[in-house]
């Protein structure tokens, strides 16, 4: 049944209610003018006035009625889809999707036939969707559906049960192949760039999976398993799915009371900065320290930042406790040696924020910091949001003397053009290639494609999460200019030293 967006009458309800109205009308005239005149009417006997006025009494009350009951099954039809079905996309809407789950939780539990509940979910569709406005969002939403559908058979049960959250019930005898494989291509059809009308709009979606009967039959328990599931997916990386487990409750409790404690964390000032040193491969020497969060709390002590981050962004904490962490440090950077820099780490949802750029000028000034000491990492998703919008963004922060760094390069978005549409001056090779480069030859390929990706393109690279000596010459074979990891330094916060405030860590490790 399709949506029904707004409650217009049919012409034949609408002539219905005219002619019973008009009719009305003109029976209470009559009545009137017997009354007035008394009982000759135009001339009519009594008794044929009064057989006029009785006939067209009871056909305005017959048409009334008509109308009435017409009104009463037009408005219930108008309620069930107004309850029924989303106005945007004409998928079921959250209350019915419950009563499909239950049906189908119901059958299972006769039948024995497993049915899955996947839960898809755009990834910070809130922030997108501020940052994109309302109108790109809805567009992005219809294109969303529409290419949802399109990787679905036709009797499958779709429905949209959140702003950016779909669900879909998908009969085990549906399956032609794996469960595995067909997650697997919704995901990729469903994270290719959508074009909308004032930008190419990249998203990442999370995938939690619940199967019945094996993880029960309550409509609302099973959607929160797959919650579960899907937040569990989220915090696995880009394009993830999982499937759920019982331990994931028990996790699902811990993120509560992260999200619970984070503001009166930041209040209480738990965080702080930690440093790790980068060191320039063909000198050994120290040009720059990565600024890394810790939140020390007084019960449980150190949390460590995967287990807080995506919890502030989904929240709103992040931007608070970002631009704190910018600020601390700037004014940290002023205790390290001139020659170093600081690089911090930018949230996608931090660097999308309306003032995003104004925030930084601000900082820089009232810090005192030359800009040329700063360095941002963004992650490729980041950047990807909005490609028009990033690429003013990274505009302005390059003329403003700020380096950018490409974060975790190569673990994320596939399409290359954008580095030839961004100012940016760093491609940070992820840890995952650099831990694989002794025992896998095609991580080695990698790196030296990148090294030389970023001579093509005129920018530096960076190497993190080095813990060998054997990797570091790996690397340096490879042409990669500078260098971070355990090997050369464990992060630390600052402390004073005989020579001043430095950066303890482990001495930095020299190759020379």
């Amino acid at each position: 049944m399709p949506a029904v967006r707004n409650p217009r009458r049919s012409p034949l309800f609408r002539l219905v209610t005219i002619a019973s109205s008009g009719l009305g009308s003109f029976t209470l005239g009559m009545w009137g003018l017997k009354f007035a005149l008394g009982d000759n009417i135009g001339g009519m006997p009594t008794e044929v006035a009064s057989a006029v006025i009785a006939a067209l009494c009871a056909l305005a009350a017959s048409i009334a009625a008509m109308s009435f009951f017409a009104g009463i099954d037009e408005s219930a039809d108008y309620v069930f889809n107004e309850t029924h079905f989303d106005k945007l996309t004409g998928l079921l809407a959250r209350t019915a999707m419950v009563g499909k789950i239950a049906e189908a939780a119901s059958a299972t539990a006769r039948t024995g036939k497993p049915v899955f509940l996947i839960d898809i979910d755009i990834d910070r569709f809130k922030q997108i969707n501020d940052a994109i406005g309302y109108s790109n969002g809805d567009a992005l939403i219809r294109a969303f559906t529409a290419r949802l559908k399109a990787a679905l058979p036709r009797d499958v049960v779709v429905g949209r049960i959140g702003a950016g959250e779909f669900a879909i019930l998908y009969p085990d005898q549906a399956l032609h192949g794996s469960l595995e494989a067909l997650i697997d291509r919704v995901i990729h059809d469903l994270m290719r760039p959508y074009p909308l009308a004032s930008h190419l709009q990249s998203v990442n979606v999370s995938v939690g999976v619940v199967a019945m009967p094996k993880d029960g039959y309550d409509p609302v328990t099973l959607l929160r398993r797959s919650n579960l599931a899907l937040q569990n997916a989220r915090a696995s990386g880009i394009g993830a799915w999982t499937v759920f487990q019982p331990e994931m409750g028990r996790v699902a409790d811990h993120r509560q009371w992260v999200e619970s404690e984070l503001h009166v964390a930041f209040e209480r000032g738990d965080f702080d900065l930690h440093y790790q040193p980068q060191l320039d491969l063909p000198t050994g020497r120290v040009v720059g320290y990565e600024a890394l969060i810790r939140w020390n709390h007084p019960e449980r002590g150190m949390i460590a930042p995967n287990e807080f981050i995506s919890v502030a962004e989904e929240t709103g904490m992040i931007a608070p406790i970002g631009e704190w962490v910018l600020r601390k440090a700037c004014t940290d950077a002023r205790l390290l040696p001139e020659d170093c820099f600081v690089a911090v780490n930018i949230s996608p949802v931090q660097f999308m924020t309306r003032d995003f750029v104004g925030i930084v000028e601000k900082i820089i000034k009232e810090t005192g910091i030359a800009p040329k000491r700063l360095e941002l990492e963004l992650t490729e998703s980041a950047m990807m949001q909005d490609r028009d919008r990033a690429a003013l963004i990274l505009k302005q922060l390059t003329a403003m003397g700020i380096s950018v760094a490409v974060d975790d390069f190569g673990t994320g978005y596939s399409n290359l053009a954008y580095l030839i549409d961004f100012s940016f001056h760093k491609l940070k090779i992820d840890r995952s290639f650099v831990s694989r480069m002794e025992t896998d030859s095609n991580s080695g390929a990698v790196v030296s494609t990148i090294v030389g990706l970023s001579r093509a393109l005129g920018v530096r690279t960076i190497a993190e999460g080095v813990e060998t000596e054997n990797q570091a010459t790996l690397l340096r074979a490879a042409g990669c200019q500078v260098v971070q990891g355990y090997f050369f330094g464990r992060p630390a916060p600052l402390v004073i030293g005989d020579a001043g405030l430095v950066v303890p860590a482990d001495r930095p490790t020299s190759l020379h």
